[in-house]
């Protein structure tokens, strides 16, 4: 009986993984087409975790999902999704529920963590760069280790933050 159990547990965790990585098992999204300037250079770095060089985004932290098992590599939409919605899912065993990132999510996020109201334009490059490389919000307190704390370029950190900003509720 606990083999049936594990091994259901073991089939929804990859198909969860499947759907969480994979735009084309997610929502309806589309993307837009590579060279596109820095939009669609931060769209390759949220599905791939590749910068434009062809070269792996360097992180510490993160899921313990077991590393490069079979050649995979963490990225964005592994944890927050296709659509930047965040949301409870299972990885390789572990339940986590990662918060939507897409731009006004942000927004509101910044203004929970320090008890202002959401403000238009209220979520700058600097709050995202607190959040994805130094592993706090913008309230000054440290995530939680399963986001991982990411060693990106200036460059490819505004791309990803530019290409949030495209994405809507």
């Amino acid at each position: 009986m606990f083999k049936k159990i594990y091994l259901i547990l073991l089939v929804l965790a990859a198909a969860s993984l499947l759907i969480s990585a994979c735009p084309k098992f997610g929502p309806s999204f589309s993307r837009t087409t590579p060279g596109q300037g820095e939009v669609a250079n931060g769209e390759e770095i949220y599905f791939t975790g590749i910068d434009q060089n062809g070269n792996h985004i360097r992180y510490t932290g993160g899921p313990n999902f077991g590393g490069m098992m079979m050649g995979a590599y963490l990225t964005c939409a592994s944890c927050h999704g296709p659509d930047a919605h965040g949301g409870l899912h299972v990885m390789h065993l572990q339940v986590m529920d990662a918060p939507p990132i897409y731009y006004d999510a942000l927004i509101e996020m910044k203004a929970e963590d320090t008890g202002t109201t959401p403000q238009p334009g209220g979520y700058i490059l600097q709050d995202f760069r607190m959040e994805v490389v130094e592993g706090k919000d913008v309230g000054g307190e440290t995530l939680d280790t399963d986001m991982p704390r990411w060693q990106m370029s200036d460059q490819d950190l505004a791309a990803v933050f530019a290409f949030l900003k495209t994405i809507t509720k």
